[in-house]
Formats: C-alpha cells, sequence, structure tokens
C-alpha cells in the first residue's frame, strides 16, 4: 500500500512539473470553480521559479482586431484574467525577430509593431488581451488538487479551428 501512494505521489509531482512547462497546455478539470478559469485551455509561455505565465487559447472575444491593434480582420482571444498587456501567438517555421519561441512553429510576439508586420506578411497569428499569472509554487498547488490537467501543447491545438469545442475534446482526452 505505501508502494502504490509513493507511486500516486511521484505520478502527481510529475504532472505539476509538466505543467510548467513552456509549451504545455493546461486543461481546467470539472473540480475547479474559479469562474476566470472555468472550461479554459491556457497555453504555458513562461515559466521559472518565481512564476508561471500563459494565454486562454480557447476565448476568442467579439472585439475586431482592428480597433485593437489597428489592423487585421480576425478577433482579439481573452488571454485571461489579469488585464496586462497585449501578446500574440504566430505560427510560422521560422522564428520573427524578436520573438520567442513557445513550441515548435509558434512564437511569441509582445511588440505591437512586430504584430502588424507579421499580420502584414500573412502569417496565421491571434493576438491576445490578459493573460494568466501564478506565483511560484501556486501552479503547482492547483494541480495537486485536481484543477488542472497538463497535456502536451502543439502548433495545431493552439491553433484549432474550433476553439469552442477544444476544451470539451481535451478534457474527454479525445486530443493530445
Amino acid at each position: 500500500m505505501l508502494a502504490m501512494v509513493r507511486l500516486l505521489a511521484a505520478a502527481a509531482m510529475t504532472m505539476a512539473l509538466a505543467a510548467q512547462e513552456r509549451g504545455s497546455l493546461l486543461v481546467a478539470t470539472e473540480a475547479s470553480r474559479d469562474p476566470d478559469f472555468a472550461r479554459s485551455v491556457v497555453l504555458v509561455i513562461d515559466h521559472d521559479a518565481h512564476h508561471t505565465s500563459g494565454l486562454m487559447v480557447n476565448r476568442p472575444t467579439r472585439i475586431a482586431l482592428a480597433e485593437a491593434l489597428g489592423a487585421g480582420r480576425d478577433t482579439v482571444w481573452a488571454g485571461g484574467p489579469v488585464l496586462l498587456g497585449v501578446n500574440a501567438l504566430v505560427r510560422v517555421k521560422a522564428a520573427p525577430a524578436g520573438a520567442d519561441r513557445v513550441l515548435p512553429g509558434i512564437y511569441l510576439i509582445t511588440d505591437k509593431r512586430r504584430m502588424r508586420a507579421e499580420l502584414a506578411a500573412g502569417h496565421p497569428m491571434r493576438v491576445y488581451v490578459g493573460m494568466c499569472g501564478w506565483g511560484g509554487g501556486q501552479l503547482e498547488g492547483e494541480v495537486r488538487r485536481g484543477l488542472w490537467r497538463a497535456v502536451p501543447g502543439s502548433a495545431a491545438l493552439v491553433f484549432d479551428p474550433d476553439p469552442g469545442t477544444l476544451w470539451r475534446r481535451l478534457s474527454a482526452g479525445s486530443l493530445h
């Protein structure tokens, strides 16, 4: 019995560590009662010992991109409840100038001028207002309490053509 408890504790710790990795997707579980995160899918974009940050990839808004950025025909995405900054994820093969790699083929851009340049070049991009953030150890605790499940991220999931059903599909385990 003690061996089983240790095995389960090790599995929970592995899941908590995987949840922090840049490029991981955090899938909110039914156990989460926080209305800001209910049915959300969050891409981890940054992690260190002191914080983890991410962007919700399944919450388009009704705000036109042209209204927020002065260019583009798409919509703005709700990145999370922390109303801080404008970030963009661009899907390209080679790293744009000043961009940070999050996943193979997915780069984070924080400069609005660079975002406009990528839009003008016709690269697939999603622009996010707000973000998700956790202090050191906070996300690990939430994963141990069963509020999040971590799954490997991919460009296909981040730019899923049907984001309205992404949470349901990931929760059911029908996507990886």
